[in-house]
């Protein structure tokens, strides 16, 4: 490793860890620390938002996706990684549609976990951050992310488990992205009221689910 001091950002999607803690992390590369982002899947299944990139057709998602993250690993002076799993998408409706076969929230920590493991192991991080147990926002992608992060975590520490994967490497300390708290989305919520708009937040924020911390 070329720093003693590292650190593993690991995120859904392409586009997550320029929205997340892109200024934490291009600060502590500017301080000269390791900085590797990881992301768990390719963003294939994302909406274009840009009026200007409306012609994108979803056959071109990919590779999108691929020159968007190389630019911003450029940008933050990060290092970066592919885990290699397919975008869930945001299934929308009620009841919601069953999730994509084979798409990263559907495959089983067992299967998917082990190639996050030997990351770890690999790398050798002191800090890692991640998302919490709500995923920051329930996208499934986001709430898997955050369970990867947490048994590999847990698995990498472990000498018994999947020694093939190369040596147990302990992780000091484990930080959340707390992107959305429940404070921000009803500010969010009555500032959108005020503007005489419609809430996006107003569904979420109905079904919230207090913790004891919030």
């Amino acid at each position: 490793m070329s720093s003693p001091l590292r650190l593993m950002a690991v995120h859904a999607h392409p586009d997550d860890e320029s929205s997340k803690g892109a200024a934490t992390m291009a600060k502590y590369v500017r301080d000269g620390v390791d900085v590797l982002v990881v992301t768990c899947t390719g963003g294939e299944r994302g909406d274009v938002l840009n009026p200007q990139m409306a012609a994108v057709e979803p056959a071109d998602m990919p590779a999108l996706r691929i020159r968007e993250m190389a630019a911003a690993a450029e940008i933050l002076g990060v290092r970066h990684h592919w885990l290699g799993f397919v975008d869930s998408g945001l299934p929308q409706g009620d009841p919601l549609p069953p999730l994509p076969d084979g798409c990263f929230a559907t495959v089983p920590l067992e299967e998917s976990g082990p190639s996050l493991v030997a990351l770890i192991r690999e790398q050798r991080p002191q800090v890692m951050t991640t998302y919490d147990e709500q995923g920051g926002y329930p996208h499934p992608d986001h709430i898997r992310t955050h369970e990867i992060s947490m048994w590999a975590l847990d698995k990498a520490a472990d000498p018994d488990f999947r020694p093939d994967l190369g040596p147990a490497w302990q992780v000091a300390k484990v930080y959340y992205h707390l992107t959305f708290t429940k404070d921000r989305l009803v500010a969010l919520d009555e500032a959108a009221r005020r503007a005489g708009l419609e809430s996006p937040y107003a569904e979420w924020l109905a079904r919230w689910e207090d913790r004891p911390d919030e």
